[in-house]
C-alpha cells in the first residue's frame, strides 16, 4: 500500500508540474507558431554570438585544436545552432513538422549563401512561395495535393451515391484542381467546382480547366464565403486545425442526406458514417452523411 501511495504521489506531482509548465509557456510564448519559430532562431543566434568569442579564446578551444577540431570554423557553430533550435523547439512542444523546419532551415541558408546566388533568385522564390502558401498563417491549412487513388475512390463514391443522376460537387481547398478535373471528366453530367485561397494553385487549376475544355468552375477565395446548402457532396483535404470549424459550417448549411467527405483528417469527436481506404499510400476518406 505504501508503494502504491508513492507512485500515485509521483504521478500526481508529474501531472501538476506538466500543467504548470504548459500554463507558463502559454503566457510567455507568442501564440502564432511562426512567431515562436522566429523567437527560437533569434535566441539561438544571440546566445551563440555572445558565447562564441569567449569559447574560441579559451583553453578548451586550444585543447580541441590539438584534436583537429577548430571552433573558428563556421560549420561548428552551425551544427551547434541546429542542435540548440531543435532542442528548444522540442522543449516548448512545437509540432513535429516545425522541428524539421528548425533542423533544415539554418543548413539551407548556409548552403544558399555559399552558392552566392543573385538576389533575383531569392525574390523569385519568395514570390512563388507567397503565391503558393498565401495565407497559411491565418487559415492554418498548408498545400496538400490529393492522390490518384483518392480521385478514383471519390468517383466510386459518387457512382454509389447517385449513379447517373447529376450531383453538385465542391472541393474546398482544391489546390491545382486534380480532383475536380478528374471527377468532371469521369462524370460530365455533374456540376463540379473548386475553391482555393492561394493564388498560384488557383491560377494553375484555372489554366488547366481552360485549356482542357473542362466545365469545372474554379473560384479564388475562402470557402467560408460559400453557402454549402447548394452542394450535394463536399470534399475537403485541409488540416486538423480547421476540421471543427468546417464541420460547424457543414452542420449549419448542408441539407439532410448530403455528404461531407474529408481526406486524412477526421472531424474531432464525430463518428464517420463510413471510412474508406483508397490505397496503401493514400490517406483514408472519412464520409459523413448529414441526418
Amino acid at each position: 500500500m505504501f508503494k502504491k501511495g508513492v507512485v500515485m504521489h509521483s504521478v500526481t506531482s508529474g501531472a501538476g508540474f506538466a500543467l504548470l509548465r504548459g500554463q507558463f509557456l502559454q503566457r510567455v510564448l507568442p501564440q502564432k507558431l511562426w512567431s515562436q519559430a522566429l523567437l527560437i532562431q533569434l535566441s539561438s543566434v544571440l546566445l551563440i554570438t555572445c558565447v562564441s568569442p569567449a569559447v574560441i579564446n579559451s583553453v578548451f578551444a586550444f585543447e580541441l585544436r590539438s584534436l583537429g577540431i577548430h571552433l573558428e570554423h563556421g560549420l561548428t557553430w552551425l551544427l551547434l545552432h541546429v542542435v540548440l533550435v531543435s532542442v528548444m523547439a522540442a522543449a516548448i512542444r512545437m509540432p513535429v513538422w516545425w522541428r524539421w523546419i528548425h533542423l533544415v532551415f539554418p543548413i539551407a541558408v548556409t548552403l544558399m549563401q555559399a552558392l552566392a546566388l543573385p538576389a533575383s533568385v531569392y525574390l523569385g522564390g519568395f514570390i512563388i512561395t507567397l503565391a503558393l502558401y498565401w495565407s497559411v498563417h491565418n487559415t492554418r491549412v498548408p498545400f496538400y495535393p490529393s492522390f490518384p487513388a483518392t480521385w478514383r475512390a471519390m468517383h466510386h463514391l459518387l457512382e454509389q451515391q447517385a449513379g447517373d443522376d447529376s450531383l453538385r460537387v465542391l472541393d474546398i481547398g482544391s489546390g491545382i484542381g486534380d480532383l475536380p478535373l478528374f471527377l468532371a471528366k469521369q462524370r460530365p453530367h455533374d456540376r463540379v467546382s473548386g475553391i482555393e485561397i492561394a493564388p498560384l494553385p488557383w491560377l494553375i487549376s484555372f489554366i488547366r480547366a481552360t485549356f482542357s475544355g473542362s466545365a469545372v468552375n474554379f473560384t479564388l477565395g475562402n470557402y467560408q464565403q460559400l453557402h454549402f446548402a447548394e452542394q450535394d457532396v463536399i470534399f475537403a483535404y485541409l488540416s486538423p486545425a480547421v476540421m471543427e470549424d468546417v464541420w460547424q459550417k457543414v452542420c449549419r448549411e448542408m441539407r439532410s442526406g448530403t455528404c461531407f467527405i474529408s481526406s486524412e483528417f477526421a472531424v474531432p469527436d464525430v463518428t464517420a458514417t463510413h471510412i474508406i481506404y483508397p490505397g496503401i499510400h493514400a490517406p483514408a476518406l472519412y464520409l459523413y452523411r448529414l441526418p
